[in-house]
């Protein structure tokens, strides 16, 4: 009998990723631009500025390798990060472990080792596509948020196609530098793990709201992430910056 699950197979994935996922451009914060663009972003979100995050308690779900819990220690936040990929949590570990930082082995979907109204702010990126339980995330989410606390999502629609322009900037990328190829066996399990995920079939704003409205939210505001994927970016390469784009990408604070 096989209890390999979905989650495990999700876990897995990611695991197998690290040691190479700050590659990834669409998910290293480059430091000369993409840092500060994201400081400014995450300062807009939540309506702080500088100084006012000192000692407030962010909670980064599903961090990763750490990209974002670097960005919000340099904000001043007292950061707690959660993965439940071991192996992400190390690749963090090695950034973080002097900064005012601690991570939690768990499951964004079931954060037991965190109690009740514990934190000011929350922080997610590129994670709600792939839960497999959304709605229970959400009220997990809402619990560990103080009462008036704020939930950055910031995910994208990695379904729907491109434009006509993107499609040009991303032949012309091809032309300066190829991608990084990646193995039949990686992009034949991703395409497994998608085809079984509630968003699968891909992610859009209307319907994260939805879903964070069962889930207990009630206050919804986009933001534009465009200065993310275009200032944020100068200091790639420039085939890199062609192929990044702010298309079918969204970021929404809820409360």
């Amino acid at each position: 009998m096989n209890n390999f699950t979905l989650k495990d197979e999700i876990r897995s994935f990611w695991s197998d990723r690290a040691a190479d996922f700050d590659l990834s451009v669409s998910h290293q914060i480059e430091p000369q631009f993409g840092v500060p663009e994201w400081h400014r972003f995450i300062e807009t979100a939540f309506g702080l500025e500088g100084a006012q995050f000192n000692g407030q308690k962010v909670l980064d779900i599903a961090c990763g390798t750490g990209e974002i819990s670097r960005v919000l220690v340099g904000l001043g936040a007292d950061v707690t990060a959660v993965d439940f990929s071991e192996t992400m949590l190390a690749r963090a570990q090695e950034k973080l472990n002097d900064q005012t930082w601690r991570a939690v082995q768990a499951d964004a979907e079931a954060l037991h080792p965190i109690v009740d109204s514990t934190f000011d702010f929350a922080v997610t990126r590129h994670l709600a596509w792939t839960l497999t339980n959304p709605v229970t995330a959400y009220q997990e989410w809402r619990r560990v948020l103080k009462p008036g606390g704020q939930l950055l999502i910031v995910d994208g629609n990695w379904v729907a196609g491109k434009s006509n322009l993107q499609r040009v900037k991303n032949w012309i990328a091809d032309r300066i530098s190829e991608r990084r190829p990646r193995s039949v066996k990686e992009i034949s399990a991703h395409r497994a793990i998608v085809s079984r995920l509630p968003y699968g079939a891909g992610l859009t704003a209307e319907r994260l709201q939805a879903d964070l409205r069962l889930g207990g939210f009630q206050s919804f505001r986009l933001l534009e992430v465009d200065r993310l994927y275009r200032a944020g970016m100068r200091g790639h390469p420039i085939a890199a910056r062609l192929r990044q784009s702010a298309e079918n990408r969204f970021a929404m604070v809820v409360q």
